[in-house]
């Protein structure tokens, strides 16, 4: 993937300033491809003074520009016009020297960040069923994801899809499982069946489903077919919840792995209890699988995340808002009050009274590892507050 790239120098500047501006950015960042344009770019590098309508013919609301100058021939001071007119203008850029010693380090996730949108934008996500009707600060209209984030929700309404129970038990699942019970788990594996179709179907590159009326109408959950999914790269999320399966695909895109979406079950002035009945096969280890914690009937996973440094992210439900801590597994616990795949993470004091007092939803994505300067960007590039 390239950067599009706008050079901007001043009014009638010579061809052999362009052509040395290109080549000082290649000789400096040689692991990046640049593209370099004249209309709708990523990145404004600034060559010189006089070179600030230049780079605001290139610039449009809605998209997000880095501004790239040194500090040789007034091009940092052009810069500097360029961003407070940004800023004036609703425009959102980022201004960054070409001098700092991190600059690589930034343009590489600038450049992660860049090709993750653009790969998100067009996919498609199915919400099966609907939002249940307990997340309140999780549902949002259908078309905000794609305006947002390019992500297309369809609705599948449970009357307009086959009978799950139906579907044969699918194979690969009663493989993956064959050792963790005794049990057969046959409806558990024709729920795995169901939904393959209907990704295979409807073109689904994830899915959030209604699950608990499973539970009620046939004593089935589908916590094992969405773990098996998630472990096989289809972001899957549990009960309607539209916010949860955007920022796992949102994730997934950024990092390449599809995070743990959990409950918060539990804080103190230092930590906070993740837990859910569900978790990606690929995050857990030595699971089990005991009943649903809440229906006490079918099967969830109750595994150990293999994970030490996580960071926790959720969007609020109007998609423009953030939440984002980084923090430490410290403990693995098996209280009988909450779901049952449980994992406890101190997090800084400041982000705990932020969930404590200022949340922004219940579920939260735990992602492997130290994330937070990728999301912050990504955030910063889709105007997502923080």
């Amino acid at each position: 993937m390239e950067l599009r790239t706008c050079l901007a120098a001043f009014r009638n500047a010579p061809e052999d300033l362009i052509e040395k501006g290109k080549q000082k950015l290649k000789d400096r960042f040689p692991d990046i491809r640049f593209r370099f344009v004249t209309g709708n770019p990523d990145i404004i590098c600034f060559l010189s003074g006089g070179s600030e309508q230049e780079a605001i013919k290139c610039m449009v609301p809605g998209r997000h520009y880095l501004l790239l100058a040194g500090f040789e021939g007034n091009a940092w001071a052009a810069a500097t016009e360029v961003k407070a007119w940004a800023d004036q203008n609703n425009v959102p850029a980022q201004l960054i020297s070409v001098e700092e010693q991190e600059v690589s380090q930034r343009l590489e996730i600038f450049h992660r960040v860049c090709t993750a949108f653009r790969n998100l934008t067009g996919k498609q996500a199915g919400l099966i069923g609907n939002v249940s009707h307990w997340l309140v600060a999780s549902a949002f209209p259908l078309n905000l994801a794609k305006e947002r984030l390019g992500i297309e929700i369809r609705h599948l309404q449970w009357a307009s899809l086959p009978d799950y129970i139906s579907f044969p038990p699918d194979p690969e699942f009663s493989e993956v499982f064959k050792n963790n019970t005794q049990n057969q788990l046959e409806n558990e594996a024709r729920i795995y069946s169901f939904l393959k179709s209907v990704i295979k179907e409807h073109h689904l590159e994830g899915l959030t489903l209604e699950c608990f009326d499973m539970v009620n109408k046939h004593n089935v959950t589908a916590c094992l077919a969405l773990a098996l999914l998630n472990s096989r790269g289809i972001a899957s999320g549990c009960e309607g919840d539209l916010v949860s399966v955007v920022g796992m695909m949102m994730v997934q895109a950024l990092t390449g792995t599809i995070p743990w979406m959990a409950n918060i079950a539990g804080m103190n002035d230092q930590s906070i209890i993740f837990a859910h009945c569900t978790a990606p096969l690929n995050l857990v280890s030595g699971f089990g699988l005991p009943t649903h914690f809440e229906t006490n009937k079918s099967a969830a996973v109750q595994g150990d995340l293999n994970m030490k440094e996580v960071t926790v992210f959720r969007l609020n439900q109007n998609l423009n808002k953030a939440f984002i801590s980084t923090g430490k597994v410290v403990s693995q616990p098996a209280l009988p009050y909450a779901c049952r795949t449980q994992t406890e993470i101190v997090l800084p004091k400041l982000d705990l009274e932020i969930l404590r007092n200022k949340p922004l939803g219940n579920h939260h994505l735990i992602i492997p590892g130290e994330q937070r300067e990728l999301l912050t960007m990504a955030c910063r590039y889709k105007q997502i507050a923080l």
